[in-house]
């Protein structure tokens, strides 16, 4: 039996249709308030336009709709086709000639689309409307929202008001109003849709009674959310900054690093940066880490109150226990709290994997790297288990003001090194000859001292001053450190007195020692593992600087792992270019980090001696990538050649669907009035065209000037010479 070529939404008879009309025919019958509407199919467009227009004034239960698009390649999994077609809203179904004029624009948008079909919705009568973007990724869903229609924000005319509305599950408590219509409307869709893939663009309306769905589309380009980026965990073990090669090595490795996590609980996000590089440094992605919490029913203050302090609990969500998400994820927790469990007696096993790995390095630079990455997830696992393992015992004896007792008695593998020098520190004091040698920064050669100092280098040699940096010297290449130890007396002092508290916490420090002793052996086993891959990586260095492809061994500590990569296949790194990489992180040097930024932060605003001089401008990132270049100011698009030199920057009062061709000309685009889910963002993220919009004062600039545009921190700087 043929298919009527005039279906009602919901009834389930439009999945032939283009994707638009048939994932709202799907939402509809699944019982989404999706508003009643026919689906026109190809055959009905093909009547005169009274027989049209008289069907839907006959089928349609209401008089006044929209008159959409649905052609085929709009709102696949690659592209999305917001706003590129002409829809008419408001159209009076009594009105023959008004609804036969609608379905005449609609179509005639669609240029050579050849599988064509045109949605008629009722109308709503929207008191707040906007668009959401449902990513699986992500525990707060971003919302862009006006009061009425949402023409104009679609549109990219008119930025909105951003919302992050934390997504629920059944049974979880919503905001009142329409926030809370909202969220129970996108828990619907997650419900029937599903949350893999890139995650749903919905466009929604609210009459202050009932929250609707307008559209439904997969997201084909996600928005570039500013998260907050930690310091804390690199702070103490890396030097500020590190070198440019670790720095790169673990932005490298964050995918897999972030997997012990993944491990335990199928379902946390799969596709965020852990580690990412913001001003030379190495910045843990904080804001997974509380989505991470959020997901899985825990507090949020377990991440925050170690790794952010109070600017975190400013600038992130504060959520406590979420029952039904415990549950939910149970067995994952439980998986959690074994490891965590018996992290202490898998050391062993871990230095001997560690071992393993890097007994026998043989390889280039890109096999040498493979290891290094290897090496530093095992660890990072590793200590993620053994930390979590510390962290509650301690909560508990620090509450109970017992903390300092039971260290100051605990020895592990960090504390030796220092203990294990008092022989040569004694060797030192007995004879001031060889304090002599010693102030002079160098080794004495007398066979006593060299006897006990050849014993400290076989168990100690390999450790280092930040040495979770693979550039730093380790203490058998560089001893300075240690002679300057040996000239300072040991502290000669007694533990404080065993108190009643501390004896009846025996039991649970006993517990937290065993994983601080674990912790420490961990990282003194996994420090032979780095001597050994740092050696490697400069007999490398030397072989790639008799050949000219590095102009010096140490160069190697300022390329990243990708340039050592292509070192292996042939690539030269001459010295200019490795002198201005030198340059710019001695610039970098100076910028003085909180514990959290944001990732649109202007990292100059952390500069010891201020910003640098200029008019700046500021807005929401698009995308990432940094341009200089001249502006070209335009108010409607121009497919002319720009008539500026160089790299070009189009400034634009808001951009559309309209705009393609005159992205294609733009090394940079600045927009003074948008949001990032308008149609214009969405293409521009497609692109990768590095973006900043609602940029207040945008259009004051004029063809010619000289900007530089920092895509990634929203930031423009306008020349002033």
């Amino acid at each position: 039996m043929r298919a009527p070529a005039v279906r009602a939404l919901g009834a389930g008879r439009s999945g032939d249709a283009p994707p638009k009309a048939a994932l709202l025919d799907r939402a509809r019958a699944a019982g989404l308030p999706v508003p009643s509407g026919l689906v026109l199919h190809p055959e009905a467009l093909t009547w005169p336009s009274e027989r049209v227009a008289a069907r839907v004034a006959a089928a349609m239960p209401v008089r006044s709709v929209a008159v959409r698009s649905a052609f085929a390649g709009e709102d696949d999994t690659t592209s999305s086709g917001a706003g590129r077609f002409h829809t008419v809203l408001g159209v009076d179904t009594a009105d023959v000639d008004a609804v036969a004029a609608a379905v005449d624009a609609v179509l005639a948008s669609a240029g050579d689309v050849e599988d064509r079909a045109v949605v008629v919705q009722q109308m709503v009568d929207a008191t707040r409307a906007g668009v959401a973007f449902l990513e699986p990724d992500h525990e707060d869903d971003l919302v862009d929202t006006v009061e009425g229609l949402a023409e104009d924000l679609v549109a990219g005319r008119t930025p909105g008001e951003r919302v992050a509305l934390p997504r629920v599950v059944a049974g979880e408590g919503t905001h009142e109003g329409w926030r809370g219509r909202l969220q129970d409307l996108l828990r619907q869709v997650r419900d029937e849709f599903g949350e893999t893939g890139p995650g749903w663009d919905v466009e929604w309306a609210d009459d202050g009674e009932r929250c609707w769905l307008v559209q439904v589309r997969p997201i084909t380009a996600p928005p570039r959310r500013d998260e907050a980026l930690t310091l804390a965990n690199h702070r103490e073990i890396l030097p500020d900054p590190p070198s440019r090669f670790m720095t790169s090595l673990i932005v490298d490795a964050s995918p897999d690093a972030y997997g012990y996590w993944q491990r335990f609980a199928e379902d946390l996000p799969a596709n965020r940066p852990f580690a990412e590089e913001y001003a030379g440094r190495p910045l843990l992605n904080l804001s997974l880490l509380v989505d991470t919490m959020r997901r899985l029913g825990l507090p949020t203050r377990l991440v925050t109150d170690s790794m952010g302090g109070s600017r975190a609990a400013e600038l992130l969500p504060q959520v406590g226990l979420r029952p039904r998400r415990l549950l939910r994820h149970l067995r994952a927790l439980v998986g959690l709290g074994i490891d965590q469990l018996r992290a202490p007696l898998t050391v062993g096993s871990t230095i001997a994997s560690l071992d393993d790995r890097t007994r026998d390095l043989d390889g280039g630079f890109v096999a040498t790297i493979a290891s290094a990455r290897e090496v530093y997830v095992e660890l990072l696992h590793a200590m993620f288990a053994l930390s979590t393992a510390v962290a509650g015992p301690l909560a508990v004896l620090q509450a109970f003001g017992v903390s300092a007792e039971h260290h100051a008695r605990h020895r592990s593998a960090g504390t030796a090194v220092w203990d294990d020098l008092a022989p040569l520190r004694a060797l030192v004091d007995e004879a001031p000859d060889r304090r002599a040698v010693v102030e002079r920064g160098e080794v004495p050669g007398d066979p006593a001292f060299q006897r006990e100092w050849r014993r400290f280098l076989d168990a100690h040699g390999h450790r280092g001053i930040h040495e979770s940096d693979l550039a730093q010297p380790r203490y058998h290449e560089d001893p300075s450190p240690l002679l300057a130890t040996l000239l300072v007396a040991d502290r000669d002092g007694r533990p404080p007195r065993r108190t009643v508290r501390g004896l009846l916490t025996l039991p649970l420090w006993w517990q937290a020692a065993r994983a601080i002793r674990a912790r420490e052996q961990l990282r003194s086993g996994a420090m032979v593992a780095f001597d050994r891959l740092r050696q490697r990586m400069l007999t490398l260095a030397e072989e790639a600087s008799v050949d000219g492809r590095l102009p010096e061994r140490d160069a190697v500590w300022l390329c990243t792992v990708d340039e050592l990569r292509r070192v292996d296949e042939g690539l030269h790194l001459d010295a200019t270019h490795l002198d201005a990489v030198a340059a710019e992180r001695d610039q970098l040097a100076a910028l003085r980090l909180p514990d959290v930024v944001l990732r649109s932060d202007d990292p100059r605003q952390f500069a010891a001696d201020g910003p640098p001089p200029g008019d700046r401008l500021t807005g929401l990132p698009l995308t990432a990538g940094e341009v200089h270049g001249t502006v070209w100011r335009l108010d409607a698009p121009s497919h002319a050649t720009p008539p500026v030199d160089g790299p070009v920057v189009v400034v634009a009062p808001a951009v559309d669907a309209g705009w393609i061709s005159t992205f294609a000309r733009a090394d940079a685009v600045v927009v003074e009035t948008g949001g990032e889910l308008s149609h214009g963002s969405i293409i521009l993220r497609e692109r990768g065209v590095p973006a900043v919009t609602n940029v207040a004062g945008a259009t004051g600039l004029t063809t010619g000037q000289k900007v530089t545009v920092h895509a990634g921190t929203g930031v423009i700087d306008v020349d002033t010479d």
